[in-house]
């Protein structure tokens, strides 16, 4: 990649405000990608209970967003938290994005802490599959 940063620009010049731009937008990046690393050392394996994709194949695990959508636009560090994001495979994070799966930290220690995780069934409504009394301990009937 090119580096500009250290070209003179005039004052005022548009290429300046583009830097400040990207200079703006590569500190959130590399924010939310030290968030996302916590993510990852802190669950290992995707955290969704009882998981089905996993039992019958590996797929690819990603950082879920699961207190709230980042959104089209970004969410410029407010939603791009450790105690906000989960692992889960591709599979159900694409289940969860379309509202057909759901996640519920049970504290105020957000997905650091337990969670309840809610399934939507063929009726329309939600089940409860299961409660956490720790992340990856979950509770029995």
């Amino acid at each position: 990649m090119i580096d500009y940063s250290d070209l003179p620009f005039a004052k005022g010049s548009r290429a300046s405000h583009w830097l400040e731009g990207r200079k703006r937008r590569k500190a959130i990046v590399d924010a939310e990608d030290r968030e996302k690393t916590k993510v990852r050392k802190r669950d290992r394996v995707c955290r969704w209970p009882y998981c089905e994709n996993c039992k019958a194949w590996k797929p690819p695990l990603e950082v879920a967003h699961v207190c709230g959508a980042k959104g089209m636009g970004g969410d410029h560090g407010e939603r791009s938290t450790a105690d906000q994001m989960m692992l889960l495979d591709r599979i159900t994070h694409s289940e969860q994005e379309a509202h057909k799966r759901d996640v519920v930290p049970l504290t105020d220690q957000g997905t650091d802490g337990p969670c309840g995780f809610w399934v939507l069934d063929g009726k329309g409504e939600w089940c409860l599959l299961a409660r956490e009394r720790a992340p990856f301990y979950y509770e029995k009937d």
